[in-house]
């Protein structure tokens, strides 16, 4: 009986265009194409690589030849700047341009700071990109003619260096490893909560609507077989698009490489698989949340509303991760959700795991679920079901 009711849900919510859409392409296949690429796409494009040859136009390169050969020495080909500076900046014809003012041979010669000038437009993002690497080399440049100078006046430059401070990041990845690990266990439980979001309305306050829940009710089948049965239908839809999140990240990364973006990570078919499996209970405790949620209003309005408003839970623990540290401990670990955006950042930055900690996220999560379960249980036994 409880697989009569699984399999009459599921070829119901078959039928519903919009049902399909959200489980079985929203969530799995363009939400990880959206936010995947356009992240990793979007941290390549903010990160400098001074080993990469770029192109730099130079006003006036023969008043500084020094400054043009220590450029070129450092993957800069330097080529002469078009004749309208500002217009070709604004423009985009050229990224950024390095002006050279007549007197910055004579400031040096006499000892002073010589002046230079980079058009940059800031609006444009390969510009300020282009226009941070030059200053970088600029720097290192300018910090080379003071040494010199002050070795020609016979003074030693490391006088003036009273302290060495070496920053030693212990991480393996960074900030940019880090946001990009949290990625994956947010687009696997947003998807979850995609793929059953509106076969649990529809299987519950969508029947009390349309007044078809009734004529279930008398049918010599017990409540708690009827709820397993819509259970069931909502676990195979919030299983199937995590099942393709898991794949459509994994194809993704196959085009926009994290190592694009500085971290060393880890999105093979292994990691993302190891990944699904530590967030597989988690389908047991949507699937719950949602036919919970969704059996307690009364209308399809009302659900989508309350369940709505549920979607922030699972971006919570994505956002709250970025700005405040959460240690991996007994409490955090025993929670739904948050426990597994932990694990699933280890997984990916390729950490070590402690076993005991997936014995508490998946315990935790599975007596979550059977809490859940056993409310929506207890709603169908009612008569005010109807």
């Amino acid at each position: 009986m409880v697989l009569v009711m699984l399999w009459k849900e599921i070829i119901d919510n078959l039928r519903d265009r919009q049902t399909v859409f959200y489980a079985l392409l929203f969530g799995p296949v363009l939400l990880p194409l959206c936010i995947g690429g356009a992240l990793v796409a979007g941290l390549k494009q903010a990160t400098v690589s001074f080993d990469e040859p770029s192109e730099l136009a130079v006003q006036h390169a023969e008043r500084a030849p020094n400054l043009v050969q220590f450029l070129r020495a450092n993957n800069m080909d330097v080529v002469n700047a078009p004749a309208d500076v500002e217009d070709s900046v604004r423009r985009g014809d050229v990224p950024i341009v390095l002006s050279i003012p007549e007197d910055f041979s004579t400031a040096l010669r006499e000892g002073q700071p010589a002046p230079l000038v980079i058009h940059v437009n800031d609006g444009d993002k390969q510009s300020s990109k282009e226009a941070r690497k030059v200053s970088s080399l600029l720097r290192v440049y300018a910090q080379t003619l003071n040494a010199l100078r002050m070795q020609h006046r016979g003074i030693d430059p490391s006088v003036f260096n009273s302290i060495d401070v070496t920053l030693q990041d212990v991480s393996s990845n960074g900030f940019r490893g880090q946001l990009l690990a949290s990625l994956l266990p947010f687009l696997l439980i947003v998807a979850m909560v995609m793929g059953g979001f509106y076969l649990a309305i529809d299987t519950t306050a969508g029947e009390r609507e349309r007044q078809s829940l009734e004529p279930l009710l008398t049918l010599p089948l017990a409540r708690y077989k009827l709820v397993l049965g819509k259970f069931l239908a909502v676990l195979v839809f919030v299983t199937l698009s995590s099942v393709l999140t898991a794949v459509s990240v994994f194809l993704v990364f196959r085009f926009f490489s994290p190592e694009m973006a500085g971290g060393e990570l880890s999105f093979d078919a292994h990691t993302i698989f190891q990944a699904w499996l530590l967030a597989s209970p988690l389908v047991f405790f949507i699937s719950a949340v949602l036919m919970t949620v969704a059996a307690s209003t009364r209308s399809s309005k009302e659900a989508q509303t309350y369940l709505g408003l549920l979607m922030v839970f699972p971006m919570a623990p994505f956002f709250i991760l970025q700005f405040i540290n959460i240690k991996s401990v007994g409490i955090t670990m025993a929670l739904p959700m948050l426990s597994q955006y932990q694990l699933l950042e280890r997984v990916v930055l390729q950490d070590v795991i402690n076993p005991a900690h997936i014995a508490l996220s998946v315990v935790g999560t599975l007596v979550g679920a059977g809490l859940l379960l056993w409310g929506a249980i207890r709603l169908y036994s009612r008569e005010s079901v109807l």
